[in-house]
Protein backbone atom coordinates (compact mmCIF):
# COMPACT_ATOMS: atom_id res chain seq x y z
CA UNK A 1 0.00 0.00 0.00
CA UNK A 2 1.54 3.28 -1.09
CA UNK A 3 1.46 5.98 1.57
CA UNK A 4 1.28 9.61 0.49
CA UNK A 5 1.72 12.17 3.27
CA UNK A 6 3.21 15.55 4.00
CA UNK A 7 7.01 15.88 4.24
CA UNK A 8 6.60 16.34 8.02
CA UNK A 9 5.27 12.82 8.45
CA UNK A 10 7.54 10.07 9.72
CA UNK A 11 6.63 6.52 10.63
CA UNK A 12 5.99 6.29 14.38
CA UNK A 13 8.31 4.23 16.54
CA UNK A 14 7.01 0.76 17.32
CA UNK A 15 5.28 0.24 20.67
CA UNK A 16 5.61 3.90 21.63
CA UNK A 17 2.91 6.34 22.65
CA UNK A 18 3.41 9.55 20.67
CA UNK A 19 1.28 12.62 21.26
CA UNK A 20 -0.36 13.99 18.11
CA UNK A 21 -0.43 17.61 17.07
CA UNK A 22 -3.11 19.61 18.88
CA UNK A 23 -6.19 20.64 16.94
CA UNK A 24 -6.68 24.28 15.88
CA UNK A 25 -9.48 24.60 18.45
CA UNK A 26 -9.23 24.30 22.22
CA UNK A 27 -11.00 21.14 23.35
CA UNK A 28 -13.21 21.48 26.43
CA UNK A 29 -15.01 18.13 26.14
CA UNK A 30 -13.82 14.55 25.51
CA UNK A 31 -13.25 13.42 21.93
CA UNK A 32 -15.66 10.55 21.25
CA UNK A 33 -15.18 9.99 17.50
CA UNK A 34 -12.09 8.95 15.53
CA UNK A 35 -12.02 7.01 12.26
CA UNK A 36 -9.25 5.79 9.93
CA UNK A 37 -9.67 5.23 6.22
CA UNK A 38 -9.71 1.50 5.38
CA UNK A 39 -7.59 2.23 2.28
CA UNK A 40 -5.10 4.74 3.68
CA UNK A 41 -3.75 4.35 7.25
CA UNK A 42 -2.52 7.95 7.26
CA UNK A 43 -5.97 9.41 6.61
CA UNK A 44 -7.69 10.14 9.91
CA UNK A 45 -10.93 11.91 10.84
CA UNK A 46 -11.72 13.30 14.27
CA UNK A 47 -14.93 14.79 15.65
CA UNK A 48 -15.13 17.23 18.55
CA UNK A 49 -17.65 18.23 21.18
CA UNK A 50 -18.10 21.58 19.45
CA UNK A 51 -19.58 19.93 16.35
CA UNK A 52 -16.47 20.08 14.17
CA UNK A 53 -14.73 17.46 12.05
CA UNK A 54 -10.99 17.62 11.37
CA UNK A 55 -9.15 15.64 8.72
CA UNK A 56 -5.50 14.63 8.60
CA UNK A 57 -3.71 13.11 5.63
CA UNK A 58 -0.47 12.55 7.50
CA UNK A 59 -1.43 10.48 10.53
CA UNK A 60 -2.19 13.45 12.74
CA UNK A 61 0.84 15.63 12.00
CA UNK A 62 -1.44 18.33 10.57
CA UNK A 63 -5.21 18.86 10.81
CA UNK A 64 -7.67 20.65 8.52
CA UNK A 65 -11.18 21.70 9.53
CA UNK A 66 -13.63 20.11 7.07
CA UNK A 67 -16.93 20.32 8.95
CA UNK A 68 -18.35 22.70 11.53
CA UNK A 69 -21.65 23.48 13.29
CA UNK A 70 -22.59 19.80 13.04
CA UNK A 71 -24.92 19.73 16.01
CA UNK A 72 -23.83 19.94 19.64
CA UNK A 73 -20.94 17.59 19.06
CA UNK A 74 -19.79 14.81 16.73
CA UNK A 75 -20.11 11.55 18.67
CA UNK A 76 -19.46 8.92 15.97
CA UNK A 77 -17.53 8.62 12.69
CA UNK A 78 -17.44 5.58 10.41
CA UNK A 79 -15.90 4.81 7.01
CA UNK A 80 -17.80 2.37 4.83
CA UNK A 81 -15.72 -0.74 4.10
CA UNK A 82 -17.64 -1.28 0.85
CA UNK A 83 -17.87 2.14 -0.83
CA UNK A 84 -14.63 4.07 -1.28
CA UNK A 85 -14.71 7.54 0.25
CA UNK A 86 -18.08 7.13 1.98
CA UNK A 87 -18.12 8.31 5.60
CA UNK A 88 -20.95 8.94 8.06
CA UNK A 89 -20.86 11.24 11.05
CA UNK A 90 -23.31 10.90 13.92
CA UNK A 91 -24.03 14.13 15.77
CA UNK A 92 -25.69 15.26 18.95
CA UNK A 93 -28.89 17.00 17.92
CA UNK A 94 -28.48 17.07 14.12
CA UNK A 95 -28.66 13.41 13.16
CA UNK A 96 -26.58 12.01 10.30
CA UNK A 97 -24.05 13.80 8.11
CA UNK A 98 -22.54 12.20 5.00
CA UNK A 99 -19.30 12.59 3.06
CA UNK A 100 -18.44 10.95 -0.24
CA UNK A 101 -14.89 12.29 -0.45
CA UNK A 102 -13.35 10.73 2.68
CA UNK A 103 -14.41 13.55 4.95
CA UNK A 104 -13.31 16.55 2.87
CA UNK A 105 -16.90 17.89 2.60
CA UNK A 106 -20.11 17.09 4.49
CA UNK A 107 -23.87 17.21 3.86
CA UNK A 108 -26.67 16.76 6.37
CA UNK A 109 -28.95 13.79 5.69
CA UNK A 110 -32.63 13.04 6.11
CA UNK A 111 -34.11 12.37 8.55
CA UNK A 112 -32.11 15.04 10.34
CA UNK A 113 -34.40 16.15 13.13
CA UNK A 114 -33.24 16.90 16.68
CA UNK A 115 -31.78 13.46 17.28
CA UNK A 116 -28.45 12.03 18.33
CA UNK A 117 -26.78 9.30 16.25
CA UNK A 118 -24.16 7.32 18.15
CA UNK A 119 -23.23 4.31 15.99
CA UNK A 120 -23.16 2.86 12.47
CA UNK A 121 -22.93 -0.59 10.89
CA UNK A 122 -22.37 -1.54 7.25
CA UNK A 123 -23.50 -4.45 5.11
CA UNK A 124 -22.78 -4.65 1.38
CA UNK A 125 -26.12 -3.17 0.30
CA UNK A 126 -27.36 -1.58 3.51
CA UNK A 127 -26.24 0.75 6.30
CA UNK A 128 -27.67 1.08 9.80
CA UNK A 129 -27.52 4.05 12.18
CA UNK A 130 -28.45 3.91 15.84
CA UNK A 131 -29.03 6.57 18.44
CA UNK A 132 -31.37 7.97 21.05
CA UNK A 133 -34.36 7.62 18.70
CA UNK A 134 -33.79 3.98 17.80
CA UNK A 135 -32.61 2.58 14.47
CA UNK A 136 -32.51 3.88 10.90
CA UNK A 137 -31.66 2.04 7.69
CA UNK A 138 -30.49 3.20 4.27
CA UNK A 139 -29.82 1.45 0.97
CA UNK A 140 -28.13 4.40 -0.74
CA UNK A 141 -26.65 6.27 2.23
CA UNK A 142 -28.82 9.32 1.45
CA UNK A 143 -32.40 8.49 2.44
CA UNK A 144 -32.82 6.96 5.91
CA UNK A 145 -35.96 5.20 7.16
CA UNK A 146 -36.77 4.36 10.78
CA UNK A 147 -36.93 0.73 11.91
CA UNK A 148 -39.94 0.51 14.25
CA UNK A 149 -38.84 -2.58 16.17
CA UNK A 150 -36.39 -0.82 18.49
CA UNK A 151 -37.77 2.71 18.35
CA UNK A 152 -37.84 3.15 22.14
CA UNK A 153 -34.23 2.16 22.72
CA UNK A 154 -31.19 4.40 22.87
CA UNK A 155 -28.67 2.46 20.77
CA UNK A 156 -24.96 2.98 21.33
CA UNK A 157 -23.41 -0.05 19.62
CA UNK A 158 -24.00 -1.67 16.21
CA UNK A 159 -22.18 -4.42 14.34
CA UNK A 160 -22.78 -6.47 11.17
CA UNK A 161 -21.73 -10.12 11.63
CA UNK A 162 -23.04 -11.04 8.16
CA UNK A 163 -22.81 -8.53 5.32
CA UNK A 164 -24.50 -10.35 2.42
CA UNK A 165 -28.27 -10.09 1.97
CA UNK A 166 -30.08 -10.71 4.19
CA UNK A 167 -27.61 -8.95 6.48
CA UNK A 168 -27.31 -9.88 10.14
CA UNK A 169 -26.92 -7.12 12.72
CA UNK A 170 -26.27 -6.69 16.44
CA UNK A 171 -27.64 -3.69 18.35
CA UNK A 172 -26.77 -2.74 21.91
CA UNK A 173 -28.41 -0.06 24.01
CA UNK A 174 -27.95 1.86 27.23
CA UNK A 175 -31.45 3.24 27.88
CA UNK A 176 -35.11 2.69 27.02
CA UNK A 177 -38.17 4.92 27.02
CA UNK A 178 -40.45 1.89 27.13
CA UNK A 179 -40.42 -1.56 28.70
CA UNK A 180 -37.80 -3.08 26.39
CA UNK A 181 -35.12 -5.16 28.06
CA UNK A 182 -31.46 -4.28 27.67
CA UNK A 183 -28.87 -4.70 26.39
CA UNK A 184 -28.31 -6.74 23.17
CA UNK A 185 -30.53 -7.59 20.19
CA UNK A 186 -29.93 -9.53 16.96
CA UNK A 187 -31.55 -9.36 13.53
CA UNK A 188 -31.11 -11.99 10.83
CA UNK A 189 -33.24 -10.30 8.18
CA UNK A 190 -31.58 -6.95 7.55
CA UNK A 191 -33.09 -5.27 10.60
CA UNK A 192 -36.77 -5.98 9.99
CA UNK A 193 -37.21 -8.14 13.10
CA UNK A 194 -35.13 -8.38 16.27
CA UNK A 195 -34.69 -10.91 19.07
CA UNK A 196 -33.21 -10.34 22.50
CA UNK A 197 -29.95 -12.19 23.16
CA UNK A 198 -30.10 -13.31 26.78
CA UNK A 199 -27.42 -15.96 27.14
CA UNK A 200 -24.21 -15.18 29.00
CA UNK A 201 -24.16 -11.39 29.36
CA UNK A 202 -24.19 -11.63 33.14
CA UNK A 203 -25.41 -8.62 35.11
CA UNK A 204 -24.77 -6.12 32.34
CA UNK A 205 -27.41 -3.42 32.01
CA UNK A 206 -26.00 -1.69 28.93
CA UNK A 207 -23.81 -2.27 25.88
CA UNK A 208 -21.53 0.56 24.82
CA UNK A 209 -19.46 -1.08 22.04
CA UNK A 210 -19.77 -3.95 19.58
CA UNK A 211 -17.66 -5.32 16.75
CA UNK A 212 -17.62 -8.27 14.38
CA UNK A 213 -14.20 -9.55 13.38
CA UNK A 214 -12.97 -10.58 9.94
CA UNK A 215 -13.75 -14.05 8.68
CA UNK A 216 -11.33 -16.71 9.93
CA UNK A 217 -9.26 -18.83 7.54
CA UNK A 218 -11.78 -21.66 7.86
CA UNK A 219 -15.53 -21.34 8.20
CA UNK A 220 -17.89 -18.41 7.78
CA UNK A 221 -18.58 -17.38 11.39
CA UNK A 222 -17.10 -14.11 12.54
CA UNK A 223 -16.05 -13.64 16.18
CA UNK A 224 -18.13 -11.09 18.06
CA UNK A 225 -17.08 -8.83 20.92
CA UNK A 226 -19.25 -6.48 22.96
CA UNK A 227 -18.21 -4.04 25.65
CA UNK A 228 -20.62 -3.57 28.54
CA UNK A 229 -20.69 -1.61 31.79
CA UNK A 230 -19.40 -4.64 33.74
CA UNK A 231 -16.88 -6.18 31.32
CA UNK A 232 -16.33 -7.54 27.82
CA UNK A 233 -18.07 -10.58 26.31
CA UNK A 234 -17.12 -12.83 23.38
CA UNK A 235 -19.11 -15.09 21.08
CA UNK A 236 -17.85 -17.60 18.50
CA UNK A 237 -21.27 -18.97 17.45
CA UNK A 238 -23.07 -16.02 15.88
CA UNK A 239 -24.17 -14.67 19.25
CA UNK A 240 -25.99 -17.80 20.45
CA UNK A 241 -23.79 -17.93 23.56
CA UNK A 242 -21.45 -15.46 25.22
CA UNK A 243 -18.54 -15.79 27.64
CA UNK A 244 -16.96 -13.02 29.68
CA UNK A 245 -13.41 -12.18 28.69
CA UNK A 246 -11.06 -13.33 31.44
CA UNK A 247 -8.11 -11.34 32.69
CA UNK A 248 -9.75 -7.94 32.26
CA UNK A 249 -11.01 -5.56 34.95
CA UNK A 250 -14.78 -5.36 35.40
CA UNK A 251 -15.12 -1.82 34.09
CA UNK A 252 -17.15 -0.23 31.32
CA UNK A 253 -15.77 -0.81 27.80
CA UNK A 254 -16.66 1.87 25.29
CA UNK A 255 -14.61 0.89 22.20
CA UNK A 256 -13.70 -2.35 20.39
CA UNK A 257 -11.53 -2.80 17.32
CA UNK A 258 -10.32 -5.84 15.34
CA UNK A 259 -7.05 -6.04 13.44
CA UNK A 260 -7.65 -6.32 9.71
CA UNK A 261 -7.59 -9.94 8.48
CA UNK A 262 -6.81 -11.26 11.98
CA UNK A 263 -9.95 -12.47 13.80
CA UNK A 264 -7.85 -13.55 16.79
CA UNK A 265 -6.51 -10.04 17.43
CA UNK A 266 -8.59 -7.23 18.85
CA UNK A 267 -8.50 -4.27 21.25
CA UNK A 268 -10.77 -3.10 24.06
CA UNK A 269 -10.79 0.41 25.52
CA UNK A 270 -12.42 1.90 28.61
CA UNK A 271 -12.85 5.47 29.73
CA UNK A 272 -13.29 4.28 33.31
CA UNK A 273 -16.17 6.69 33.73
CA UNK A 274 -13.65 9.51 33.57
CA UNK A 275 -11.45 7.94 36.25
CA UNK A 276 -8.10 6.16 36.53
CA UNK A 277 -9.76 2.75 36.14
CA UNK A 278 -9.87 3.04 32.34
CA UNK A 279 -7.27 1.75 29.90
CA UNK A 280 -6.53 -0.09 26.67
CA UNK A 281 -5.98 -3.83 26.30
CA UNK A 282 -5.08 -6.12 23.40
CA UNK A 283 -5.26 -9.84 22.71
CA UNK A 284 -3.50 -11.96 20.10
CA UNK A 285 -5.21 -15.25 20.96
CA UNK A 286 -8.93 -14.56 20.56
CA UNK A 287 -9.35 -13.34 24.11
CA UNK A 288 -7.60 -16.14 25.97
CA UNK A 289 -5.10 -13.64 27.38
CA UNK A 290 -4.85 -9.85 27.40
CA UNK A 291 -2.07 -7.36 27.91
CA UNK A 292 -2.34 -3.71 28.81
CA UNK A 293 -0.93 -1.13 26.44
CA UNK A 294 -0.57 1.35 29.31
CA UNK A 295 -1.86 4.54 27.66
CA UNK A 296 -0.27 7.65 29.22
CA UNK A 297 -3.73 8.73 30.42
CA UNK A 298 -5.91 5.77 31.43
CA UNK A 299 -9.29 7.25 30.48
CA UNK A 300 -9.64 6.32 26.77
CA UNK A 301 -12.64 7.99 25.14
CA UNK A 302 -12.10 7.04 21.47
CA UNK A 303 -10.15 4.41 19.53
CA UNK A 304 -9.54 3.69 15.84
CA UNK A 305 -7.21 1.22 14.07
CA UNK A 306 -5.51 1.37 10.71
CA UNK A 307 -6.16 -1.57 8.38
CA UNK A 308 -2.68 -3.11 8.61
CA UNK A 309 -1.17 -6.31 10.01
CA UNK A 310 0.86 -4.12 12.37
CA UNK A 311 -1.84 -1.57 13.14
CA UNK A 312 -1.45 2.03 14.11
CA UNK A 313 -3.84 2.97 16.89
CA UNK A 314 -5.34 6.45 17.10
CA UNK A 315 -6.50 7.21 20.62
CA UNK A 316 -8.15 10.09 22.46
CA UNK A 317 -7.84 10.34 26.24
CA UNK A 318 -9.39 12.55 28.91
CA UNK A 319 -7.63 13.62 32.11
CA UNK A 320 -10.26 14.21 34.82
CA UNK A 321 -8.06 16.27 37.12
CA UNK A 322 -7.91 19.18 34.68
CA UNK A 323 -10.29 18.05 31.89
CA UNK A 324 -7.39 17.93 29.44
CA UNK A 325 -7.90 16.09 26.13
CA UNK A 326 -4.89 14.40 24.55
CA UNK A 327 -4.55 12.71 21.15
CA UNK A 328 -2.14 9.82 20.64
CA UNK A 329 -0.79 7.38 18.09
CA UNK A 330 0.65 3.95 18.88
CA UNK A 331 2.04 1.40 16.40
CA UNK A 332 1.51 -1.96 18.04
CA UNK A 333 4.29 -4.39 17.08
CA UNK A 334 3.74 -6.52 20.17
CA UNK A 335 6.54 -5.14 22.33
CA UNK A 336 6.39 -3.52 25.77
CA UNK A 337 4.76 -0.06 25.67
CA UNK A 338 6.84 3.10 26.02
CA UNK A 339 6.04 6.82 26.03
CA UNK A 340 7.94 9.24 23.80
CA UNK A 341 7.67 12.22 26.17
CA UNK A 342 6.25 13.08 29.57
CA UNK A 343 2.85 14.72 29.80
CA UNK A 344 2.73 18.33 30.98
CA UNK A 345 1.56 18.75 34.56
CA UNK A 346 -2.12 19.63 35.02
CA UNK A 347 -2.75 23.33 34.59
CA UNK A 348 -5.47 23.36 37.22
CA UNK A 349 -7.16 20.99 39.58
CA UNK A 350 -10.80 20.16 39.03
CA UNK A 351 -12.92 17.99 41.28
CA UNK A 352 -13.29 14.56 39.61
CA UNK A 353 -16.59 13.95 37.89
CA UNK A 354 -18.10 11.90 35.10
CA UNK A 355 -16.86 12.40 31.54
CA UNK A 356 -18.61 15.32 29.87
CA UNK A 357 -19.82 14.91 26.29
CA UNK A 358 -20.85 18.49 25.61
CA UNK A 359 -19.52 21.92 26.51
CA UNK A 360 -20.12 22.84 30.13
CA UNK A 361 -22.85 25.26 31.12
CA UNK A 362 -22.78 28.43 33.18
CA UNK A 363 -22.57 26.54 36.50
CA UNK A 364 -19.08 25.34 35.60
CA UNK A 365 -17.77 28.89 35.07
CA UNK A 366 -14.99 29.53 37.64
CA UNK A 367 -16.41 33.02 38.29
CA UNK A 368 -19.72 31.67 39.60
CA UNK A 369 -18.61 31.36 43.29
CA UNK A 370 -17.45 34.98 43.32
CA UNK A 371 -20.66 36.22 41.75
CA UNK A 372 -22.63 34.28 44.37
CA UNK A 373 -20.63 35.88 47.18
CA UNK A 374 -21.25 39.34 45.70
CA UNK A 375 -24.98 38.70 45.52
CA UNK A 376 -24.99 37.48 49.13
CA UNK A 377 -23.10 40.59 50.30
CA UNK A 378 -25.59 42.85 48.53
CA UNK A 379 -28.47 40.97 50.15
CA UNK A 380 -26.92 41.46 53.62
CA UNK A 381 -26.38 45.16 52.93
CA UNK A 382 -29.98 45.53 51.77
CA UNK A 383 -31.29 43.87 54.92
CA UNK A 384 -29.09 46.12 57.07
CA UNK A 385 -30.50 49.25 55.39
CA UNK A 386 -34.07 48.02 55.84
CA UNK A 387 -33.41 47.28 59.50
CA UNK A 388 -31.87 50.73 60.03
CA UNK A 389 -34.80 52.52 58.41
CA UNK A 390 -37.32 50.58 60.44
CA UNK A 391 -35.41 51.32 63.61
CA UNK A 392 -35.44 55.03 62.77
CA UNK A 393 -39.23 54.99 62.33
CA UNK A 394 -39.73 53.30 65.69
CA UNK A 395 -37.64 55.98 67.40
Amino acid sequence: MALIASPAWAAPADNTWTQLTSLPEKLDAPVLAIAVSPSNPLQVLLGTGSGSVYKSGDAGVTWTLTGHAMGRGVVSLAFSPFKAGLVFAGTRGQGIWRSTDSGATWARQQPSGPMTIRSFAFAKSQSLAGGDSGLFTSRDGIAWAPIPALKDLSLVALAAPAVNDPARFLAGGDASRGVEALPLYQSQDGGSTWTLLKAGLGSSSMVAAAAAGPLPAKGDVRPLVVGTNVGAYLSVDNGATWTQAAGLPAVDYNAVGFVSNHPERFYLASDGGGSVSGGLWSTADAGQTFRTLQPPVPSVTALALSAEDTPTLYVATFRPIDHAVHLWTYRDAGGPPAVSAALPAPARSVAPKAVRVTGSGWLSDPAVPYVALSVLALAVLFLAVVFYLRSGKER
